[in-house]
Formats: structure tokens, sequence, C-alpha cells
């Protein structure tokens, strides 16, 4: 099969971008080419990435490629973050595969749109994405004050209608956007993470004195971008409140922080200072010695872009014990409630916990549980962790999660063309013509044969 695949790739630090590397490893046996940001430069990739029978190209290299040779499949993986940008206007006029890994694209999407100046664009998006949505809450974006709002309008209309399939991770969120999208088909492939092989006690040692952690401390990581979302201030606040109960808890987190979240700062005023580890961010191949010196993982996540974690799917394949907040989209996912003991799931049939959740109307006293229990409970540690890794094996390997992609493009690739939405936006339906015609204009040439139906567009 002929595969056109648009995702950032490594160096960039998205884990999208590590994503797309590990399954293209998998379905290189495809003829398959790797279209990237033509700014992100197709050498640096190469040299951070060597990938065995891909092929990497600039992104404008695609239209005259399909054209000459048209693709079997295109493929779109879009999240919410800015550099996916760069692949919005080949998804909504080359209909493919769209890999949802975010139900919420509002915060990227606009981000993009305004940075061009294009805030009547953005106005067209949302209106036509919510459409019973008072338009003048997108003035509130334009004048940069969508703050948590991005949350309440997902702005994922346009790449749903514009995929012959959407792929997604959760059971939950295809069956949500089934019944949103009715005319829509989707599709779910499991996410996969590598497995983490053992790195036995010497590297976990040496990250602990390379970062002043005490030898018999209790750690509770978090691994991925550090970000308001990640629910670390209230862990910060459970841990001063039970400090003197449990000495032994401590945090590390484990990834680069954006300038505007001090989480050093909040740990000063709550009297936590020396319960806290900052790494900074830390190179892919450091991260098993990093999951080896950590005890507990935390994965909470709120407000949520109702995605899978893959930096959960890492601390399960590393048999760790995880903490993660008790979501709409993970109730299939067997969970330990600590105020009870009871397992909490809604797929019928499961008998083992493989985490512990925490709800949020009554976060901080079940972090205050977890902090309590799962410092002090060493065998409750080691059956969450083994659970932990068996969910992985079943759940969430490479080999599966390839398996799923090989359905989904054989799936897509013998799907019709069927044309785009009559009343998408206009800018979503121009073909590039009216820009054409008025750079010549303002060269002083003529391209008449443009025709009249383009000046138009």
């Amino acid at each position: 099969m002929r595969i056109a695949w648009f995702s950032p790739l490594p160096p960039h630090r998205s884990g999208i971008a590590a994503y797309s590397a590990e399954i293209l490893g998998r379905l290189n046996h495809h003829e398959v080419d790797a279209f990237i940001d033509d700014g992100s430069g197709t050498e640096a990739v190469a040299r951070t990435l060597p990938l065995p029978g891909v092929h990497l190209r600039g992104a404008h290299d695609f239209p005259w490629r399909h054209a000459s040779r048209p693709y079997d499949a295109i493929v779109y993986q879009l999240g919410n973050d800015i550099c996916h940008e760069y692949l919005w206007p080949y998804m909504v006029r080359y209909p493919g595969l769209v890999v949802l890994h975010d139900a919420q694209l509002h915060q990227s999407r606009a981000q993009g749109l305004l940075r061009q100046a294009r805030p009547d664009d953005y106005r067209a998006e949302f209106r036509y994405s919510h459409p019973d949505v008072d338009p003048a809450i997108a003035e509130l974006v334009v004048t940069g004050l969508g703050g948590k709002l991005f949350h309440l309008w997902p702005l994922v209309r346009v790449p749903i209608e514009a995929a012959r399939l959407v792929v997604v991770h959760s059971p939950w969120l295809a069956r949500t956007l089934a019944d949103e999208y009715p005319g829509q088909e989707f599709a779910l492939v499991r996410q996969g993470v590598p497995g983490v092989t053992a790195v036995g006690p010497g590297p976990a040692a040496e990250v602990r004195r390379r970062h002043a952690i005490r030898d018999d401390a209790v750690v509770f990581a978090s691994f991925g971008r550090v970000t308001p979302e990640k629910g670390l201030t209230h862990v910060l606040l459970a841990m001063g409140q039970v400090a003197d109960a449990v000495p032994r808890a401590h945090l590390m987190v484990v990834g680069d922080a954006p300038r505007y979240f001090d989480l050093a700062q909040q740990a000063r005023a709550l009297g936590v200072a020396d319960r806290l580890t900052l790494t900074g961010y830390v190179d892919e191949s450091e991260l098993p010695d990093y999951l080896a010196a950590a005890d507990v993982c935390l994965n909470l996540r709120w407000p949520t872009n109702r995605e899978t974690s893959a930096a959960w799917l890492r601390c399960l394949a590393a048999g760790k014990p995880t903490v993660i907040t008790d979501l709409a989209h993970l109730g299939d996912v067997p969970s330990l409630d600590l105020r009870s003991m009871k397992l909490v799931c809604t797929v019928p049939g499961a008998d083992e916990a493989v985490c512990v959740s925490v709800e949020l109307i009554d976060e901080i006293h079940m972090l205050r549980l977890a902090l309590r229990r799962l410092t002090e409970d060493a065998p409750l540690r080691s059956r969450l962790g083994s659970a932990a890794r068996r969910y992985w094996a079943a759940h969430a390997t490479l080999d599966l999660m390839a398996r799923d992609y090989e359905a989904a493009l054989t799936r897509v690739a013998a799907m019709p063309s069927r044309p785009l939405p009559m009343n998408w936006p206009a800018h979503l339906a121009a073909d590039g013509s009216a820009t054409a015609l008025s750079i010549a204009d303002a060269l002083g040439v003529r391209l008449d044969w443009l025709g009249r139906e383009a000046r138009r567009g």
C-alpha cells in the first residue's frame, strides 16, 4: 500500500511525534512517505530519527506527488498543538484517515489562525463548528481571553467532516463522537507504547543520587510537559497536608515547564519545597532510568482534551502503580477507589485494579489518601504494578496498535471519495486561485486562464 503520513516527528518534543516514529517503524513494509512541516527541516529529522523504509518529505511536495501518483491512504496525525497547524490545508482538501489524538482542538486551531492574522476565518470556523453558540464568544478568543472556554467548544467538526475515516484511541470517545456525527465513519485503534525493559537498581539509584532524593523516599513521579492541567498544584497541596504523617513521600516531576507555570514557587509557598524535585527535560533514552526511580506515577488531567495519555501507558508498561483522574473516557480502565477499596470500571467482568482513580469533586481528599496509602503499603504498590504490566500487555502494545492500524488503513483505502460539505466556511473551500491572482495583479501579470470563478473564490 502507498501511504502519505502527515505528522510532526522527532526532534520535535511532542508526544505525537514520538508516537508516529514508533508506529512508522511497524508500517515500513508499505511504501510510506512521511510529510513534515517544511520549516522543520527533513535533514534534522533524518539525523535524529532514521526510519528505514520511510521517505521523509516536506509537506509542500505532497500535492504534485499525489497528482502524479495517487496515494492509497493519506493519514493525518492531529492533536491540540500548534505543531499540527501545517497539515490542516492538506487535511481539508485531500480527505483521508484523521487520527484524532485530542477531542478538543480549539486552542491550537485558534492560535494558528490568529497568528496568521486571519480572525475572520477563525470566526467563520467557530460559527460553523458551534452554530448553537452565540458567535460573540469567538470575540473573547480573538482578544486573547479564551482561557478555559476552549474546552467548552472543542472545534472538531471540520477535521471530522473532512475525514473519510476518523481514528480515536478510546472506546468511549468512539461511541460519543459517533453519536454526535452520525454520518461519519469512526474506528478504534488501541494506542500502544514500547515495553520498558527493567534497568535494575543501579540506574534508579543513580537518578536519585543525581537529584538528591533520599534512598528511603517513596517517589511519586509525573512525566511529560509540566502544565497546570497535570494537577500537580493539588498534589503539592495534598502533600503539604499529610507531610508529617508521610515523611517519606516525595514528588519528582520529569519534563520541561513553560515560563508561566512556576511549580517550585508553589511548593515554597506550601512549605513542601524539600519534597519536590524538578528534573527539567529528560532525553527519551534516559526515561527508563527515571521510571525505575519512581515508586508511583501520577497522571492527572483537568481540564481534559479527552486524550489517551502515552505517558500513562509507558508507566503501565514499566509495571508502575499509577494515579489517574476519574474521567468519562477512562471509565473502561479498572481502577481502585481508596475510600472504599472497591474496583471501579464500566466494563463488566473486570477483576483487578490497574491503577488508583481520583474524583474531581473529592480530589484533595483522595490525593491525601493516595499519598498516605501508597507510601505506606508496599504490597499494594506491587499488586497494582503487576496488574498494570498485564493490562499493558493485553491492551497497549505496539504490536496491537500496528494490527489495528493495518485494518484501518485497509478500510480507508477501499472507501470511495466523497464531496466535501457544501456549507463549509469559504476559506476552507478556496483553492488558492484568488491568492495567486492577487499576487499576479500586484506584479502586473495577467492570469486570465484561471478564470472568473477562481477570481471570485
